[in-house]
């Protein structure tokens, strides 16, 4: 929950606990349908299915998933594990406190935020002459946490402005991210959790020296400096949480968990945000970031076996705890059974879940609770999966979540709209854990599901990313990465008298009921203080530190870029149809794409498409019994329309290619339509568009594509409610059949050789009808006439989005597309960035702001002009303000030389950090192609980047982006927006939904 959180790719690893309950809020369910079949038909499929039965085979652990673990002199544990798939290192440091060593008072999330402001070494020019200033700082913060007095507020809030304006003339704002992208880093971020809070980012491997001395450095001496700034940044972060459904999560985990410090919210109560106590954070780093209580992990291109001897120079020098903290565990009190009612904006649908107590992630019942789970929903022939595909119930889930210190295991019903009765759907629901209880299961459904586990226990370490999260998860939690690795071996022990123990035991008559009711919970809203920005003199300036640091060598490396024809390997199956193959380097598990050449930017019904596949079966196998197919192979089946294509991914082990490409062939050629299904996809577009424009996170994409594309916007293109309606079943599956016609991609990642992936394709899949040319579905960006505020109203929204929209010249020589390139990196992209360093950190004006350019999609429309959109969310009775910031910055761009050397360095870090997996290398260099390239799409950037000079980026700015005319879209609520402050700026012109939805 730090600076970057809406830039970041993957979701950090505390919002993943949060999924289950997400679900709910959400309304996180697809529709499932059955078919009648032929029963005789049915029975010889399932027979060739059977001949790959499943199989539990534990290999040898790969070297690449093995982890050294290490303890230095001062207490502090460090994992290293070494994969060279991908040319980058991940590194954490991983704190074992959270906000349940702070329970409502956001501590743990404000301290997060003061590690980015550097030490007493770093981010300042002279510490001993600032340290005075933030000492007075602090003890006016404890006073104002004691004040009562309006009047007495004010006074102490002025005098803290005063002083942080002197402090301020000391600091260096973002030179802890400025050097990290100096020395390879990329995504630098942080997360709190209810548990832990760790730090982390990406960086290139010969900078391994560089990174530890940074980050060891950061927690010797952490400065609370430009506290005031941060300070309304979280206040932007707790109104952005709001809008987000903040308080419908926060409601629902107060009811769950009562007085356990698990119910009050991680960013802290309104009450206590208001009244923060620097004294208080400074006890709280004192007690819980020792080394004692601290684990680094390094996962990716370094040498395990010679890092030692750096480490304890780094981050051996972390201070250790006579006492360090004990992690006590604070039990879960049984529930009482009542209903609570959770609003949620979502119309006609209704949603209720029964909450449960349940085990923690490493608990002896957790794997064989997840089982019973797995038994009742798996998204494919589940028992609470055939509620939903027989049309009983519209959706059902059964997950659990876990903390360290207590779990919880959810059951999520959703009656058949319009009019089904949310008992009939619990008694529906319960019926089938009844089965679970009393074993009405057998075994070969158990084996089977136990074999979906496993293959989801190892996709979920195979890669970096991924395995550096597990690391994570595991050092929090006090568990070894053995366990982590063992329990594959747990899973394949757990028996059907184990399930059924263990369903009895935490399927009970205690549970808590969170019923939905429309509308939208209270939101605490948090003004803006009036404080004074400040202005930093020094912007751009080094620390001694930072010059200690360019003495250290570095290993010079070339950039690693994707080679089109090492990296994956391409075979023309037919002029239409072209395979794109990649060995799987560390485990069994196969994944499959077929690719029709046909998206939605052509075909707006494939998004409806894509559901209804998901819901049907064919002419000899019901929804149900399909499911139970692909259950019985352990291979996971999605469909997903994108706007250039239409993808069917197949995941399972490699033993299972063959019965899963026959599968699939058959429901390529005998699907069948629905009535029951068609019905319910009509049904839940009625709520979707009913649903639109009740949150701005919605809004704000539908309003930045009508700006960028018009009447061509896929808002504006996708089927009416209206045409949805006449829908009918010959419709669909004609739709479908001639999608298949289209020439398509084929990408493959296992183990199984190339001419048996070849034959197994030309054996089973009908890929000689694919025929017909993907259409170009270019649309130029569109020029607005008149300087015009494009203004959305959101009831109830505490935040607004400010956006502006502009056209520049096209790009057309590689040296001007590295310009370009460079200067949206300056001036919107990561924290030393100009949009960043002016709007957030010097002024405080909004929690998130980023610039992104947006380039014609194939090179053959390359010389077209190119749009420059900037997104920023604010505080509303901040909108003005942040409006004339950026149109301040767009007519005179500031240039601070180390700034536009970070973001030089960044894009080239970015290169490395981000190059694909093994998973995805093949999809990148298709879709590269796609788009006109012959090589890697960022060759040209090493070769142009070093010779742009600062004078380059500031005639670009002047001369194409200065003086443009730009348009301006607002979305927030009318109320607190002040529309005719807007006015200086353009027309105000207030849309509608039929204007940007249709």
């Amino acid at each position: 929950m730090n600076k970057k959180r809406k830039h970041q790719k993957n979701k950090p690893l505390f919002y993943k606990k949060f999924d289950s309950l997400k679900n709910m809020l959400y309304l996180c369910t697809h529709i499932s349908t059955n078919l009648q079949l032929n029963m005789n038909k049915y029975c010889t499929l399932l027979l060739l299915a059977y001949i790959a039965a499943p199989f539990f085979c534990i290999a040898q652990t790969p070297d690449c998933l093995k982890v050294k673990e290490l303890t230095l002199s001062n207490g502090m544990t460090v994992w290293l594990n070494e994969d060279h798939s991908q040319p980058k290192v991940f590194g954490a440091v991983v704190v074992k406190a959270g906000a349940k060593d702070c329970p409502g008072t956001g501590i743990a999330h404000y301290f997060e935020h003061i590690m980015f402001k550097g030490t007493d070494r770093i981010g300042t020019i002279d510490y001993a002459a600032e340290r005075p200033w933030l000492d007075s700082i602090s003890t006016q913060y404890d006073l104002l946490g004691k004040a009562t007095q309006t009047e007495e507020r004010v006074t102490i809030q002025r005098k803290i402005n005063q002083l942080s304006l002197r402090a301020s003339e000391y600091a260096i704002p973002n030179e802890f991210d400025r050097l990290t992208a100096r020395y390879g880093g990329s995504h630098l971020n942080a997360a709190t959790g209810m548990d832990v809070t760790y730090y982390h980012n990406s960086f290139l491997p010969q900078f391994i020296q560089q990174w530890c001395w940074l980050n060891s450095e950061r927690l010797i001496n952490p400065v609370f400096r430009l506290f005031q700034g941060e300070l309304e940044n979280v206040y932007e972060e707790k109104n952005r949480s709001e809008d987000a459904l903040g308080g419908a999560l926060n409601k629902a985990l107060k009811a769950v968990f009562r007085d356990h410090p698990y119910g009050e919210p991680i960013i802290g109560t309104t009450e206590n945000l208001k009244n923060p106590k620097l004294s208080e954070m400074a006890a709280f780093f004192k007690k819980y970031y020792v080394a004692q209580n601290m684990g680094l992990i390094l996962c990716g291109d370094i040498q395990a076996d010679t890092l030692q001897t750096l480490l304890e120079h780094t981050f051996g020098r972390v201070p250790k705890a006579i006492n360090p903290p004990i992690n006590t565990v604070t039990p879960l009190q049984p529930f009482i059974s009542k209903t609570v009612d959770i609003k949620l904006p979502i119309p006609l649908v209704k949603i209720q879940a029964l909450v449960f107590q349940a085990p923690t992630d490493f608990d002896a019942d957790a794997d064989v609770l997840d089982l019973c789970n797995q038994l009742l929903y798996n998204e494919k022939a589940g028992m609470l999966d055939s509620l939903t595909n027989e049309h009983k119930l519209l959706g059902a889930i059964s997950q659990r979540m876990a903390f360290k210190d207590a779990g919880i295991q959810f059951l999520l019903m959703i009656p058949k709209l319009p009019f089904g009765k949310m008992k009939k759907a619990q008694d529906l629901c319960m019926e089938q854990i009844d089965r679970v209880k009393r074993g009405d299961f057998s075994e070969q459904t158990l084996e089977e599901l136990k074999y979906n586990m496993l293959q989801e226990q190892e996709r979920s370490i195979e890669t970096i990313d991924n395995r550096s999260e597990m690391m994570i998860d595991a050092f929090s939690q006090g568990q070894s990465w053995q366990n982590v690795l063992k329990r594959m071996e747990r899973i394949k022990r757990i028996s059907k008298a184990d399930v059924v123990r263990v369903a009895n035991k935490y399927f009970t008559d205690q549970y808590l009921t969170l019923h939905k009711k429309y509308g939208t919970e209270t939101k605490e809203n948090l003004k803006q203080p009036g404080y004074k920005p400040i202005k930093p003199k020094n912007a751009g300036a080094k620390s001694q530190y930072s010059r200690e640091l360019e003495s250290l060598p570095v290993a010079q490396k070339p950039i690693r870029l994707l080679n089109f024809e090492k990296d994956a390997h391409c075979i023309a199956l037919s002029p239409h149809a072209m395979l794109y193959t990649k060995e799987n380097p560390v485990n069994d598990i196969f994944t499959f794409t077929l690719r029709f050449k046909d998206g939605k930017q052509h075909t707006p019904l494939l998004e409806l498409l894509g559901n209804y596949l998901e819901a049907i079966g064919t002419d000899s196998l019901k929804k149900q019994q399909m499911g139970k197919a692909w259950q019985h192979l352990g291979v996971s089946v999605d469909f997903v329309p994108y706007d250039q294509y239409f993808d069917i991914q197949l995941t399972g082990f490699d033993a299972q290619l063959k019965p899963a490409l026959r599968l699939l062939s058959h429901f390529l050629q005998h699907a069948k339509a629905d009535n029951e299904a068609l019905k319910e996809l009509k049904q839940t577009a009625k709520v979707n568009n009913m649903s639109f424009g009740k949150t701005k996170e919605e809004v704000m994409p539908a309003m930045l594509e009508w700006a960028l594309y018009g009447q061509h916007s896929s808002f504006m293109k996708q089927p009416s409610l209206k045409e949805i309606k006449s829908l009918n079943n010959e419709t669909m599956c004609a739709l479908f059949k001639s999608l298949q016609q289209y020439d398509c991609e084929l990408f493959y990642c296992g183990r199984q050789s190339e001419n048996v992936v070849v034959e197994t394709i030309k054996n089973s899949l009908p890929i000689e009808q694919c025929k017909l040319e993907m259409v170009d579905t270019y649309h130029k960006m569109q020029q607005h006439k008149d300087p015009t505020v494009f203004f959305y109203h959101v009831p109830k929204s505490r935040q607004n989005y400010v956006l502006t929209y502009e056209m520049l010249a096209p790009v057309s020589s590689t040296r001007e597309r590295a310009i370009n390139k460079l200067w949206s990196q300056y001036l919107g992209s990561g924290m030393s960035s100009v949009l960043f360093q002016n709007i957030r950190e010097f002024q405080s004006l909004a929690y998130s702001t980023q610039g992104i350019v947006y380039l014609p999609s194939f090179a053959k429309h390359a010389g077209d002009s190119i749009c420059y959109v900037t997104i920023t969310g604010t505080q509303a009775d901040k909108t003005a303000q942040v409006m004339h910031c950026i149109d301040s910055l767009m007519q005179q761009l500031p240039m601070k030389e180390e700034n536009l050397e970070a973001s030089r360095q960044e894009i080239l870090n970015n290169i490395q950090n981000d190059f694909p997996s093994f998973r995805t290398i093949a999809q990148q260099i298709a879709e590269q192609k796609l788009k006109g390239y012959t090589q890697s799409k960022d060759a040209f950037l090493i070769e142009q980047l070093p010779t742009i000079t600062a004078n380059d980026i500031i005639n670009y700015h002047q001369q194409q982006v200065a003086k443009n005319q730009r348009i301006w879209i607002v979305v927030g609520d009318r109320k607190s927006t002040n529309l005719k402050m807007l006015e200086q700026y353009g027309k105000v012109v207030e849309l509608k939904k039929s204007d940007i939805y249709r």
